[in-house]
C-alpha cells in the first residue's frame, strides 16, 4: 500500500477520517515517513475539500457531484498535491493519481483523471482571495468552510479578522507543551503568550517535546484564570481525560483536593492512569447536567466548567471537524451549558470562583448562557479578565484577543492560536 492509497481509502471510509486513517495505516505497513505523508494528504484532502472541488470544478464539463465517488476523491488528493503541497512533482502526482483511477475504476476513468489533473497542473485554479463585498460563499470557497461557519465568521470578528482565522485554520495549528515543576523546556521552546508560567511553545512535536505533557497555551490558559492554589478544592466538570486536571493537581502541589467530573468512564479511566501519582483526585462518574454525587463537597473554593460545546474555534485541529458541524449545534449545546453551570454554581463556597470555558466563538455558547445564568443568580457577578494580574499578553498576540465586556475571547487561527471563551464568575455573600 501505498501512502496516497493509505490516503484514498480513509478518504472513503465515510468515517470520521482520523480514526479511519489510523486503523488504515495500522494494517498498511509504511515506514514513518510514508505515514506522515499519509496523514498529510489524507487532512488536507479533508480541510480543503469546498476549495479543491471549487478548482477541480474548473477542469471539468460536467458537475463534480455526478462523478464517482471513488474519482471525486481520487481528484481532490491529485489536486490538493498540485495546488497545496509545493514539495510534490506535478508529474508524480498526476501519474499516481491516475493509476488510483484505473485500479478504482476503468481506462475511460484513468483518461478523465489525466485530463483533469494535468489541466489544474497547467492552470493552478484556486478560488480568488474575497474581499468584504464579496458574497459569503465566496469566502466560503477560498476558506474552504460550509456558509454558515463563515457568516458566523465574518459576523463575530469583522471581515479581515475572520478571513486571517480562516486562513490560521488551514494551516498547521500552534503546537505546545506543559512543563512539570522545575522542569526546563525543549530546546528552541518559546514562552507562553499569555504569560503562563507552565507553557513552552514548540514548532513541532519531535522527539525531544514528546518528552512533556502535550496541552495547547489557550487551554492551558484556562488553568491560570482560574488560579487555584495549594490547599484549595477544585472542582473540574466535564474533565474528560484529565488534561486540565493534571494541571491543577500541578498548581496544588499536592495538597487539597481535586474532584474531576464527567459522564465517560472510559475517559476518566485515563484520567486515573495518566494523573495517579496525585493522590488528592478524586475522579466521579457523574452526568454535569444534573445535582452532582454526594462525594462532591457543596464549599469549593474553585470550579472549573469545561463546557460541551459546537468546537467552532478549534476547527483546525480536526480535518473533518468543519463538515459535521450544523447550524442549530450552538443552540443545542446552549441549553446544556447552563444546565451545567447551575449545577456547578451551587457547589461553589461564598467567595469563591468559577471559571467558565469553551472552545467555540459562538455568542449562543459563550456569553448567552452566562448572561442567563447571572441574570437568575444575583449572588453571583462576573469579574473583569483584562483586569485579572493572571493575564499577561505578549503585545504582538493582543490583536487576537477580543474583549466581550468582563470576558475574553481568543480568535481561532490566528499565529495558530485555538478560539477559546473565558468567563471568570464570583459567588458573594447572599
Amino acid at each position: 500500500m501505498t501512502a496516497r492509497a493509505a490516503a484514498l481509502r480513509a478518504l472513503l471510509s465515510g468515517e470520521d477520517v482520523t480514526a479511519a486513517l489510523d486503523s488504515t495505516l495500522k494494517e498498511s505497513g509504511l515506514d514513518m515517513r510514508d505515514t506522515g505523508f499519509a496523514t498529510e494528504l489524507a487532512y488536507g484532502t479533508t480541510k480543503m475539500r469546498r476549495a479543491l472541488e471549487w478548482s477541480v470544478q474548473t477542469a471539468l464539463k460536467r458537475p463534480f457531484a455526478s462523478l464517482d465517488v471513488a474519482l471525486q476523491s481520487i481528484l481532490l488528493l491529485g489536486a490538493y498535491q498540485l495546488l497545496y503541497l509545493d514539495r510534490i512533482p506535478a508529474h508524480g502526482a498526476v501519474d499516481e493519481s491516475v493509476k488510483l483511477a484505473r485500479e478504482y475504476g476503468h481506462a475511460g476513468t484513468a483518461g478523465l483523471a489525466n485530463a483533469v489533473l494535468r489541466a489544474i497542473a497547467r492552470e493552478r485554479p484556486k478560488p480568488k482571495r474575497p474581499t468584504n463585498e464579496d458574497p459569503i460563499a465566496d469566502f466560503a470557497a477560498f476558506a474552504s468552510l460550509p456558509d454558515w461557519i463563515a457568516e458566523h465568521y465574518v459576523g463575530r470578528f469583522g471581515f479581515a479578522d475572520a478571513l486571517r482565522a480562516a486562513e490560521g485554520l488551514n494551516a498547521p495549528p500552534a503546537r505546545a507543551v506543559r512543563l512539570e515543576t522545575g522542569q526546563s523546556p525543549p530546546p528552541g521552546a518559546s514562552p507562553s503568550p499569555y504569560g503562563v508560567p507552565e507553557t513552552a511553545l514548540v514548532e513541532s512535536l519531535t522527539d525531544a517535546a514528546r518528552a512533556y505533557a502535550s496541552q495547547s497555551a489557550e487551554s492551558q490558559l484556562a488553568v491560570h484564570l482560574l488560579d487555584p492554589h495549594p490547599g484549595e478544592s477544585v472542582l473540574d466538570i466535564c474533565a474528560g481525560r484529565g488534561t486540565k486536571t493534571a494541571m491543577i493537581a500541578q498548581r496544588l502541589g499536592g495538597a487539597g483536593a481535586i474532584f474531576s467530573l464527567d459522564d465517560d468512564e472510559a475517559k476518566l479511566s485515563v484520567l486515573r492512569r495518566d494523573t495517579k501519582r496525585w493522590s488528592n483526585i478524586k475522579a466521579v462518574t457523574a452526568d454535569a447536567r444534573k445535582p452532582f454525587p454526594a462525594i462532591v463537597p457543596r464549599d469549593v473554593d474553585r470550579a472549573l466548567v469545561d463546557a460541551p460545546c459546537s468546537g467552532l474555534g478549534i476547527l483546525g485541529r480536526r480535518p473533518d471537524a468543519r463538515w459535521r458541524k450544523a447550524p442549530g449545534d450552538p443552540a443545542r449545546f446552549a441549553a446544556v451549558q447552563r444546565l451545567i453551570l447551575d449545577a456547578a454554581a451551587a457547589r461553589v463556597r461564598v467567595g469563591g470562583t468559577l471559571l467558565y470555558v469553551t472552545c467555540s466563538t459562538h455568542e449562543a455558547e459563550d456569553e448567552a448562557p452566562v448572561q442567563s445564568f447571572l441574570a437568575g443568580n444575583d449572588q453571583w457577578r462576573a469579574m473583569a479578565i483584562e483586569q485579572s494580574r493572571q493575564l499577561n499578553v505578549e503585545s504582538s498576540r493582543r490583536d487576537g484577543l477580543r474583549l466581550r465586556g468582563p470576558y475574553l475571547q481568543i480568535v481561532p487561527g490566528i499565529r495558530g492560536a485555538d478560539g477559546f471563551f473565558y468567563a471568570l464568575l464570583e459567588r458573594r455573600s447572599a
